[in-house]
C-alpha cells in the first residue's frame, strides 16, 4: 500500500499522457469529486464515469492543452493536499491558476477530491 501523497504524484503523473481512462484505477467506482461551480460540468461529480467524462471535455476544450503539476503536498495517514499548478490554452488564449486539492483515499483509491482555487476569477476566465 502506498501512502497518500505517493498515489496522488502518480495519478498526476498519469494525467499528463491526456487519457483519462488511465486514471480509473486510481478512483473508487464511488468517488465524489468537489470543483467550484464555474462550469457546465463543473460542481460535485459522484462516480468514476462523471468524473472521467469531466476529464475529458477539460482536454477537448483546451485541445490536449491542458496541464497540471503538483507543487507541493502535505499529507496523514488518508489524506493528502496538494497544490496544483495548471495551465492550458482555450481559443489561443493562455489561462493558468493555482489550487488546493484535498484527496482522501482508501484503499489505494482516491474516494473523494475536494478543489479550492487560489483565484476563482482564474477558473471562470477559462471556463468563460
Amino acid at each position: 500500500m502506498s501512502s497518500a501523497a505517493d498515489l496522488i504524484r502518480r495519478f498526476y503523473e498519469t494525467r499528463q499522457h491526456g487519457d483519462p481512462q488511465l486514471l480509473r484505477p486510481f478512483l473508487s467506482p464511488d468517488v465524489r469529486w468537489m470543483e467550484p461551480t464555474v462550469g457546465t460540468h463543473m460542481g460535485t461529480l459522484v462516480g468514476v464515469e462523471a468524473v472521467l467524462d469531466m476529464l475529458s471535455r477539460a482536454l477537448a476544450t483546451t485541445g490536449g492543452t491542458f496541464s497540471l503539476q503538483i507543487t507541493q503536498t502535505i499529507e496523514t495517514a488518508n489524506t493528502c493536499a496538494a497544490v496544483i499548478a495548471w495551465a492550458a490554452t482555450k481559443d489561443d488564449r493562455p489561462v493558468r491558476g493555482r489550487e488546493l486539492a484535498v484527496f482522501e483515499v482508501t484503499d489505494d483509491l482516491i474516494t473523494t477530491a475536494t478543489f479550492h482555487a487560489e483565484r476563482l476569477s482564474d477558473d471562470e476566465a477559462f471556463w468563460a
